[in-house]
């Protein structure tokens, strides 16, 4: 019998070996992969319709064991940090063997872009679903946008999405910036790190920086969110106790099926999301360009090094792009003058380019828009069978 080369199985990717330079690329799509309606997704679809109003979808003992708050007063905190919109329960997939390519790209707009001109664009890019994921940047930084989408065909982007703006007169420019790795967002370690998968960053020193703002969190909020974002595997995320009640599934079912998803084939991450514009806190973004003469190598041992820096909120590795890494930090809570000058430290950095983020438009397709009433609303995009090239012709 020939080989399946599942992901999740000693075979997985087995076959790029067989070549003398494995076959390259940014979309592979691998057996084994599962759709978002899949069994194996139960019990994260159950905590997703719930969390908002039953908290105690989360594994609050878990909570207790690790910080010792009780799980009603848990519950209680997490009722309101969903209510004040400074939390989301997310879902952060593979897309690179889901057989789309993962391309972020960042904007500048030309010093006399006036006022309404960046609302103009700024909207365009808050309402564009097939924009999955966008940072607006305060003017005066070095950049203006750092957005992302997740396509199975470059054109559908280029035509698609990028026409759409990159010719008008205040666009100075627009680099395309294809995702190699995708090291970390959000804090937390995703498929792409050399090790520590699902691995959340934001610990006691951080959250203690940040409860002395007095921003609407305080140390216990943040070691809730902690305890649980860093859950030794996603059987103890959730109290599949409570979500079989809601459901009438059976808890130990979804519990493996959750488990095979997330902590064997590693596909698919369940994490909490803070949403630093509500917590007051801004994302320092570095964009950093190496020497064009760097090995490939190189590039990657640097990128596996700052990565083991857990002030990086994010940290995407880029190839066939203009710049090699974006990372970012929470401006309030660290030394970003120590930030930079580390960056720097390393010969192969020709160039680090910095900008003040105060929001996301949407993180993974779901709108972080409070204000317009859609916080949540998640629509996920698929290009397939689709030619934008051949549209408004």
């Amino acid at each position: 019998m020939s080989k399946l080369y599942k992901i999740g199985t000693p075979e997985q990717q087995e076959y790029l070996r067989a070549y003398n330079f494995a076959p390259k690329g940014y979309a592979f799509l691998e057996p084994g992969i599962i759709g978002s309606d899949a069994k194996e997704f139960v019990a994260f679809n159950i905590a997703k319709s719930f969390y908002q109003v039953y908290p105690e979808v989360f594994n609050l003992a878990q909570v207790e064991k690790a910080t010792g708050i009780k799980p009603a007063e848990a519950k209680k905190r997490l009722k309101r940090l969903y209510d004040e919109k400074m939390i989301m329960l997310v879902k952060n997939s593979c897309v690179g063997i889901m057989g789309f390519g993962l391309y972020y790209w960042v904007v500048k707009l030309t010093p006399n872009a006036t006022p309404e001109e960046r609302k103009e664009i700024t909207d365009f890019f808050q309402n564009n679903d097939q924009i999955c994921t966008g940072y607006p940047m305060l003017r005066g930084g070095d950049f203006d946008f750092f957005n992302g989408n997740h396509m199975r065909n470059l054109d559908n982007l280029i035509y698609g999405v990028l026409d759409k703006f990159r010719s008008k007169p205040y666009v100075e420019y627009v680099h395309l910036c294809p995702v190699r790795r995708l090291i970390r967002e959000s804090s937390v370690n995703q498929f792409d790190a050399k090790e520590g998968f699902r691995h959340y960053f934001f610990g006691a020193d951080e959250a203690k920086k940040a409860a002395s703002l007095k921003r609407g969190m305080d140390e216990k909020d943040f070691a809730i969110i902690e305890a649980l974002n860093n859950s030794p595997t996603v059987a103890e995320l959730f109290d599949y106790r409570v979500l079989s009640e809601l459901s009438g599934l059976k808890a130990d079912e979804m519990r493996e099926d959750l488990v095979k998803a997330v902590d064997h084939d590693k596909g698919v991450i369940p994490m909490i999301y803070l949403n630093y514009r509500a917590l007051g806190l801004h994302q320092r973004f570095y964009l950093v360009s190496l020497f064009e003469n760097t090995p490939t190598w190189r590039s990657e041992e640097i990128a596996d090094e700052l990565a083991k820096d857990g002030r990086f909120v994010n940290f995407f590795d880029f190839a066939d792009a203009h710049h090699n890494y974006m990372l970012s930090v929470y401006d309030e809570l660290v030394d970003t003058s120590e930030i930079r000058e580390r960056l720097l430290s390393y010969g192969e950095v020709k160039e680090v380019k910095e900008a003040l983020s105060e929001r996301q438009f949407r993180r993974w397709t779901a709108r972080l828009d409070s204000e317009n009433g859609l916080y949540e609303e998640c629509i996920f995009t698929d290009d397939v069978l689709l030619d934008r090239s051949q549209e408004d012709r």
